[in-house]
């Protein structure tokens, strides 16, 4: 009789054993599962199985020459808007092009890849796309930079133009929730055959007037402006930033509206 109960009291306690050992492994399965990757496309590294949630372009006006001291402002907002990001959210880094002004030329544009301490190792080497992620990134930084620094002033300033492209851009469509806009510029509008804020008394109602499509569309989307000082201009820049491009933006319904100090 004690033999038989020692033995079903084995059987059970093994019973028990593997019961624990399979909760186990479905636990460690299960982790293994909800740390792996979701997919993500190879150049972009967004997500291929949702929509973007978040996209932030900056858009970088260097047709006139940049400073040391806007150098060090545009290389801090970069690393502002990168620090903002969320995993998956997006960011690209554009430049204004006077040769194409309804193209921008993209320097950057990539989803944040999800941190390592995220990850797991048996599914993706998140330490190499991280490092991948940040290298590209210096590589946009410097290149605006190079640019920025280089050269004089430029036939034209096309502002406008590039903000229309913007707008009209494809990967910043008005189905993404949060959309953001960072511009770093002079705000000096300038097109040799139309219209110039270097002209006197040039204003909203005369570009809008000259224009008959008006502003971009940019409802629900959070504008930073990161004003480039001028000295040589400080009238025109002191005019641009408080009667033009207020009303512009107003027009063009804006969500929200910041401005950082001039350096």
């Amino acid at each position: 009789m004690s033999r038989r109960r020692g033995a079903a009291g084995r059987n059970a306690l093994g019973i028990v054993l593997i019961a624990l050992a399979l909760v186990v492994l479905g636990g460690l399965a299960g982790a293994a599962l909800w740390l792996r990757p979701p997919p993500t496309d190879a150049s972009s590294l967004c997500r291929t199985d949702a929509p973007l949630a978040a996209h932030t372009i900056v858009l970088v006006d260097s047709t006139d020459r940049l400073e040391a001291r806007h150098r060090r402002k545009l290389r801090a907002v970069l690393a502002q808007e990168r620090a903002r990001l969320s995993q998956y959210d997006r960011l690209t880094i554009m430049r204004i092009n006077v040769r194409r002004p309804q193209e921008p030329a993209i320097l950057f544009s990539q989803c944040l890849p999800r941190p390592p301490e995220q990850t797991n190792p048996l599914f993706e080497n998140a330490r190499m796309v991280q490092a991948t992620w940040d290298e590209e990134f210096a590589q946009a930084l410097d290149s605006a930079l190079r640019s920025a620094g280089s050269g004089g002033p430029q036939r034209a300033s096309p502002i406008i133009a590039a903000l229309r492209a913007v707008a009209a851009d494809p990967e910043f469509g008005a189905e993404i929730p949060q959309r953001r806009l960072v511009l770093v510029s002079d705000l000096l509008e300038h097109n040799p055959q139309g219209f110039s804020l270097y002209v006197s008394e040039a204003n909203y109602a005369d570009w809008r007037a000259s224009s008959p499509n008006g502003p971009p569309d940019f409802a629900r989307v959070d504008l930073r402006i990161v004003p480039i000082d001028r000295p040589d201009n400080a009238e025109r820049q002191a005019y641009a930033m408080e009667q033009f491009w207020p009303a512009f933006f107003d027009a063009a319904d804006v969500q929200t509206v910041s401005m950082d100090p001039a350096p």
